[in-house]
């Protein structure tokens, strides 16, 4: 089994909690997740979640590499879709690019019209970012793959397709350096959006090239 660093092991302890106002302007806006009067409030549940889970994505457990998606675990749209969940903060989190679009439209709440919105990972046939643990279902071998330990682990590899060549470069490379502080503190620091994000960058390529 890889050494886990301590930003994998860390759980989604706390959902979003909208204000009065907030969910007042959703419903004048019927819950249209698109509608771009609500994007302040979309911003906020992206920087919220981004925070909550030390910037990892939540289906790979890989920093983000691309785009920050607000992934909602049942679907919005789509032929099985629950729009009346778009913003209820336990069913949102925030996924990679690749998670996020592999994963589509597929409600894998059982059943999809279960109302209201269940309390317990029971009900889902991936994993859910709020209720499992994530390394309790799928484990990172080898620094290299995903592999399952139950049916819930599987079904997220094969929905989330963590077997795509791209992201076990990724994951590779991540792990890698799980062992080394000094590097993961460098890394931690390439994350910082700014001016020194260019000179760490060469810095990093001076000690690996």
């Amino acid at each position: 089994m890889a050494r886990l660093s301590i930003r994998q092991k860390k759980t989604i302890s706390k959902s979003i909690k909208l204000t009065h106002q907030e969910l007042n302007l959703i419903l004048n806006y019927n819950n249209d997740w698109d509608n771009l009067n609500l994007k302040p409030i979309k911003d906020r549940i992206r920087d919220f979640y981004l925070k909550e889970q030390n910037k990892l994505c939540a289906f790979c457990k890989l920093p983000f590499r691309d785009d920050i998606h607000v992934e909602h675990v049942v679907p919005k749209s789509g032929k099985y879709g629950r729009k009346e969940y778009a913003f209820v903060g336990i069913n949102l989190a925030v996924a990679c690019k690749h998670c996020n679009s592999k994963k589509s439209t597929n409600n894998d709440m059982i059943p999809w019209s279960l109302s209201p919105y269940p309390q317990s990972g029971m009900y889902f046939k991936i994993l859910h970012p709020h209720f499992d643990d994530y390394f309790k279902h799928i484990e990172i071998v080898d620094n290299s793959r995903y592999v399952r330990k139950t049916l819930k682990g599987h079904n997220t590899i094969e929905r989330c397709k963590l077997y795509d060549p791209k992201i076990l470069e990724v994951l590779s490379e991540c792990m890698r350096y799980q062992d080394d502080p000094l590097i993961q503190g460098v890394l931690r620091l390439r994350e910082i959006q700014g001016n020194f994000k260019a000179t760490i960058d060469n810095f990093i390529n001076a000690i690996f090239r």
